[in-house]
């Protein structure tokens, strides 16, 4: 019984090997039509063959993502830092286009005048003086010497005060401790301008004469007269005028064109009885 089992399976076997061949060789074939088992096992493993491929495809995009996670993460740092890097290479071309633009009116100015001048930079201000006073990086070892005039594209700024190597003090005009000997551009009237100390930064403008034609509109430009502000320069605009209760003199309230609170550079004339405005 055992042989004829043992028989009847190696039967089997070599007719299983046989088939097998026979398909293997059959379909190793180039042909135009499928055999009826190719069609069955297609039919059977198409869908499971979809499936695993949709899940491969899927569990690959999930590993990509994660992975991409983290390079984009780095990307975004490095593109983060790049963007703070360029604005702030933005603001410093813009602080210097501002400060080649002030530096060049400066320089304009200088080549105007006659004589010795200084450039110099604003380093510190007192904030209990904020609007009456600055000190500068030029003293002595530059030519400065107290009583100088202190000048700018935009009209008078004040005069040197104490004076040390490399430092000075400039007083402004707009401080009420400053008297500047001026003329009225118009009709030539001498005036004196005096800083009002208020806080307005205003001056007030007081004929030196008991007649005086001065009207709102009018400029006041540096007479000559005083022995520290050569002639010439800007001092302020008039913007209004009021008369005394007599009507005898007049008094006006005029506004300096410098930015006292936003000034930078200055221009100190050395040699003040050669710094007339051209």
């Amino acid at each position: 019984m055992n042989k004829l089992l043992s028989r009847r399976r190696a039967i089997v076997t070599c007719v299983s090997v046989i088939l097998l061949v026979a398909l293997i060789y059959s379909t190793a074939r180039d042909r135009e039509r499928l055999s009826a088992a190719e069609h069955v096992l297609r039919e059977v493993f198409a869908p499971v063959a979809r499936g695993a491929d949709y899940v491969s495809r899927t569990v690959s995009s999930c590993v990509s993502f994660v992975a991409s996670i983290g390079r984009m993460k780095r990307e975004n740092e490095a593109l983060s830092a790049e963007v703070d890097r360029l604005r702030s290479e933005v603001v410093q071309l813009s602080e210097a286009a501002r400060e080649n633009a002030r530096l060049s009116s400066l320089l304009d100015l200088k080549s105007s005048l006659e004589g010795r001048t200084v450039v110099a930079r604003v380093v510190y201000r007192d904030p209990a003086s904020w609007l009456e006073s600055v000190v500068i990086d030029r003293g002595s070892s530059q030519g400065l010497a107290t009583g100088m005039a202190v000048v700018g594209p935009s009209g008078v700024i004040g005069r040197t005060t104490s004076v040390t190597a490399h430092t000075a003090t400039v007083l402004f005009a707009i401080d009420p401790r400053s008297a500047i000997g001026g003329v009225n551009s118009r009709s030539r009237d001498l005036v004196i301008a005096e800083g009002i100390g208020d806080g307005s930064g205003l001056l007030r403008v007081r004929p030196i004469g008991g007649e005086c034609d001065i009207v709102a509109g009018d400029v006041i430009i540096t007479s000559g007269l005083g022995g520290i502000y050569p002639k010439g320069h800007v001092v302020a605009d008039v913007i209004s005028v009021e008369q005394d209760k007599y009507g005898v003199s007049k008094t006006a309230a005029a506004r300096p064109r410098v930015d006292f609170q936003r000034l930078e550079e200055v221009l100190v004339l050395i040699d003040p009885a050669r710094g007339a405005a051209r």
